[in-house]
């Protein structure tokens, strides 16, 4: 087992006990982290390995989040059934906005994205019948095969679950012939074309496993917060994913997490600061993307190079330093 796949078994060990330390608003925050996660996974697979760029991620996630609700709170369908039903959603529409996507690129595929982003949240306020529009929706506790997730310290163990299912498929992706095709579509799309890689088809492959990470994020956030209205799921909620992505690491699944965990926990450790704090993580934010253009994954890989060069220079135990 490699150091990668030691700590990563090592941080969902550690996580598996964090109720026992942690209050039920922190716990709510970290499982908020996990939802925000998965939603990073799959915008980095996107972005950070295929690089497309997607603005319209609160579309996707939304969808996930209504469908699910909707299924289970106006129609009775059983939990697992719904969220697969979100999760089938959020595929199939990215397949639709893959299509067209892929003669876009850079900026143009941004503007696509955000449109559909929009157009999405115009949706939700225009079918107030079946989303409740402004008013919102109330979201119970998510129930499978009988046993229901409704209390924090539950929800927390149903997302930590589904990070990581999420985390060992998306690992395998990456480690397998299409990540290393993505990689190489990133990089040059005339090379991948050339090395006989079907660009099109790789792009809404790409989009379609986003937009689905996207619908499960969605399908967790929903009961997290209890109640969802088209507030939730605005512009700014897609550029936050971005920001997740960016400040975390692009291409990197760790920094997925750590991105997510920034995006929500820092803010809230710097509530003391009273009326600065947003921009004191504004500002924090601004240093990462200036002097660590690899991200907070960066910045542990080299705070982790540093230690290690540490251990290897240190004198042992009762051995003299040289004359």
């Amino acid at each position: 087992m490699n150091r990668e796949r030691l700590f990563g078994w090592a941080a969902v060990l550690a996580a598996a006990f964090i109720p026992l330390l942690a209050g039920d608003y922190w716990l709510y925050l970290l499982t908020l982290t996990g939802a925000y996660g998965v939603v990073a996974l799959g915008l980095n697979l996107l972005t950070g390995l295929s690089g497309q760029i997607s603005l319209g991620h609160a579309g996707f996630f939304a969808i996930g989040a209504y469908v699910a609700t909707i299924a289970t709170e106006k129609y009775g369908i059983s939990y697992p059934l719904a969220a697969a039903m979100a999760v089938a959603a959020g595929w199939l529409v990215g397949l639709v906005i893959g299509f067209p996507a892929v003669r876009l690129r850079g900026l143009y595929l941004a503007i696509a994205t955000l449109a559909f982003g929009i157009g999405v949240e115009r949706a939700i306020y225009h079918f107030k019948d079946l989303t409740g529009g402004p008013y919102g929706l109330a979201v119970g506790a998510p129930s499978i095969f009988g046993y229901a997730f409704n209390s924090t310290t539950k929800l927390y163990y149903l997302v930590l679950v589904i990070v990581v299912l999420s985390v060992l498929f998306l690992s395998n992706v990456v480690s397998s012939r299409p990540g290393r095709m993505l990689v190489a579509m990133r990089d040059s799309q005339l090379a991948a074309s050339c090395m006989g890689i079907n660009v099109a088809r790789l792009k809404v492959l790409a989009f379609a496993v986003s937009a689905a990470f996207a619908a499960l994020g969605g399908v967790l956030y929903a009961p997290i917060i209890n109640f969802i209205s088209v507030e939730h799921f605005t512009l700014w909620l897609s550029i936050t994913f971005i920001s997740m992505i960016v400040v975390g690491g692009l291409g990197s699944i760790t920094g997925s997490f750590l991105g997510a965990a920034f995006v929500v926990l820092v803010p809230e450790l710097l509530r003391g600061f009273g009326a600065y704090h947003q921009i004191i993580y504004g500002l924090a934010m601004i240093v990462v993307f200036v002097f660590w253009p690899k991200g907070l994954v960066g910045i542990a890989a080299l705070l982790a190079g540093r230690a290690s060069d540490a251990k290897r220079v240190a004198p042992k135990a009762g051995t003299a330093p040289p004359a």
